[in-house]
């Protein structure tokens, strides 16, 4: 009896991780930054065209843009700095920091293009 009680324990308790685990899980996060040659403006308007390029859901505010993927999402900051202004990037995904830093330099690239 006793050895069913706790076959029947240890068996809840595996079930019930097995449920906890994947809330358990963290995205992938990476961020990246540079001074491009423009006011903050321009690099919010470098910024929308970018986004308006991959097509995703968005969202903005004064001095970023969200945007949302299946697996992942990513914000664009731009600050003033004199002449120049500075843009961070972040991106996280679901399950690889490498898709995660893949994005962030391309969107770098792209931003400092425009």
């Amino acid at each position: 009896m006793k050895l069913n009680r706790f076959f029947s324990a240890g068996l809840l308790g595996a079930c019930l991780a097995s449920v906890a685990l994947p809330a358990l899980a963290r995205p992938q996060i990476a961020s990246g930054d540079r001074l491009l040659n423009t006011d903050p403006q321009g690099c919010l308007s470098r910024a929308d065209r970018f986004i308006d390029s991959l097509d995703v859901e968005t969202d903005s505010g004064e001095i970023d843009r969200t945007g949302y993927f299946e697996d992942g999402t990513f914000r664009i900051l731009c600050y003033g700095t004199g002449a120049e202004s500075m843009v961070i990037v972040f991106a996280t995904h679901t399950d690889s920091v490498d898709v995660a830093t893949s994005f962030v330099q391309l969107a770098l690239e792209e931003l400092s293009r425009n």
